[in-house]
Formats: structure tokens, sequence, C-alpha cells
């Protein structure tokens, strides 16, 4: 399934993704509950994860109540109900909400490590990032005229199912939900300056909307193998990176096995797993888009805070 949360009045809507349609889950399940009992019960979930603020993670963990009516809809849809063209929707909000944490992986494609730094790590090198820098695509990004030159960064990113520490990595697999795109911005210079004096780095990753996420959370039965997804960042139309995810140093298992050695994995944790070489700065006006196979576009644009 590739589930988007999409802004609706003053709140939002968990939308399926159907051929170029969106359709509004909640609204098809409330149509078929008179006729389908299986659908009283899909919706008891998504309503339970509505109240608690994720709910494309209460349909992701589940499924199985609700594969029926996701094929029902790719039969009926659009008649089933009145779906939204992807074509008109230009805001989404980021497709998980309030994750605990976010864990970024530094230096994750040889050639990126060797065009900053130099150094190729040894083993999985992390980071975090704070949850409150998510927005969703069509979002701005919002940077203040002081924090300096502005990196975009595409990666693929995994979405946490399940909590899990000391993960075995034969067993890391099963603790992966889903994965979506997500733009690692970094106040570059900033980074640097902070690396040079010896200072951690978060404050370069967090800043408010430096986190774009989404469109959508496309659950893991849907992506064969998620290393070897072709990766693009374009930047105007221009491709600034382009790689594919089996240049991936360390693979999914590799980071969940090291990271979960340190902290618990936590059920909607995002881990960004790195991006690939091609770090040119952007300016406000410009307008970020980052396409990975299967997951769809993550679309930005910059502007001056």
């Amino acid at each position: 399934m590739k589930l988007a949360r999409v802004k609706a009045n003053s709140g939002s809507v968990l939308a399926l993704k159907v051929g170029e349609n969106l359709v509004d889950l909640a609204a098809f399940l409330r149509a078929r509950r008179q006729k389908d009992a299986r659908a009283v019960a899909a919706l008891e979930i998504l309503d339970a994860g509505s109240r608690a603020g994720e709910p494309a993670l209460a349909v992701a963990q589940r499924c199985d109540a609700f594969a029926p009516h996701v094929g029902e809809l790719e039969v009926l849809a659009p008649s089933a109900i009145e779906p939204y063209a992807l074509k008109d929707v230009d805001v989404f909000l980021p497709p998980v909400a309030r994750p605990e944490k976010i864990v970024a992986i530094g230096r994750n494609y040889l050639a990126h490590a060797l065009e900053g730094s130099g150094r190729v790590p040894k083993e999985v090198l992390f980071f975090s990032k704070s949850p409150s820098c998510l927005i969703g695509s069509g979002e701005d990004i919002r940077a203040p005229a002081w924090a300096g030159h502005i990196d975009p960064e595409g990666e693929l990113a995994v979405i946490v199912g399940k909590n899990g520490r000391y993960v075995e990595k034969d067993r890391a697999m099963e603790h992966v939900l889903g994965y979506s795109i997500m733009n690692d911005v970094t106040a570059r210079q900033m980074q640097r300056d902070d690396i040079k004096a010896g200072e951690p780095w978060f404050r370069s990753k967090s800043f408010d909307t430096f986190g774009p996420l989404g469109p959508y959370l496309v659950t893991a039965d849907e992506v064969t193998d998620p290393h070897a997804l072709d990766i693009k960042t374009v930047v105007n139309g221009e491709a600034r990176q382009q790689d594919n995810t089996s240049s991936l140093m360390f693979r999914i298992p590799d980071i969940i096995a090291h990271v979960s050695r340190f902290v618990t994995l936590k059920t909607g944790d995002i881990i960004a797993t790195g991006t690939p070489e091609g770090m040119r700065p952007v300016f406000p006006g410009d307008v970020v888009e980052i396409t990975v196979s299967g997951l769809g576009t993550l679309r930005n644009r910059l502007v001056a805070e």
C-alpha cells in the first residue's frame, strides 16, 4: 500500500494511492460498513490510529485487515468514492506524524564520503535529527539567512515497524514496516564548523522544516528489494544526485543491527539511510525534487525565513 496524509480543511485525511488518484480511506470504509463487516473492523483500526495521531502507521501495521479493501478499491476507484486527483494535490503532511526519533546515517555512499570529509567509516556512522524538523511534500523548507550554505540530501527512509533492541542482523528486516523518501537538509557550513571545533552537528541538521518526508509511506510488501532502488535529486530541473541504493556501504540489516545495540528502535522511528554524492547548495526560490523508484517524488521549495 501507498499511504499518504493529505491536508483537508483544518485537519488531515489518510488517503490510499490508487492509480493516479488518492482515495479517502476512512470515507470509503464508512460507505462500505453497511455491506461488509470487514469494513467495520478496518475502520476501528483506522479510527484508533487517528486518535493516536498516527493513522498511516496503524493501517500499515495491519495490512491484512485492509488488503480486501485495497483490492476492491483498485477495481472500483474512482467510482467508489470521490477521489483526489494526484495532479490536484500540492501539499501532503509527513506520513509519519510523531516519530520518537529520527536516526540518520552518515557517509553511507562511498562517493559522498570522499567528496565530503574524505573519511570512509569503518562501522555505521549515525546521528539524530529532531523530529520537530519534519514537514511533508509540497511544504516549504524555511532557511534563516544566518544559517548559511544549505544543501539538500536525498535519501531512502526506513520506517520501523516494531520495537527492537539488540536486533540480530538476520532478523532485522522483520522490523521494517515500510519506506519513504527523506531530504536530510543540512546547514553545511555550520556542520563543517561544528565538526572542526569537535562539536556535535545536531543543530545543523535539525532546524524546523529541515526534514521533508514523503509523500507516501509505502509498505514493505510493495518493495521487492530496497537495495535496488534508483534515487535522484533534482533542483530546478537539474539533476544533482543520481545513484542506486545498491551502492549503500552499510545495508538496512547492518544499520538496524548496529543502531539497536545503542538505542531501542521504536515503532514509527525513521531511519534515513544516507545520501549519494552531489553536494551543491540551494537558494531561496529553488525547488528540490527527490525521486526514489517505486516510492514517488518528494518535492519542496526553499524559502528565506
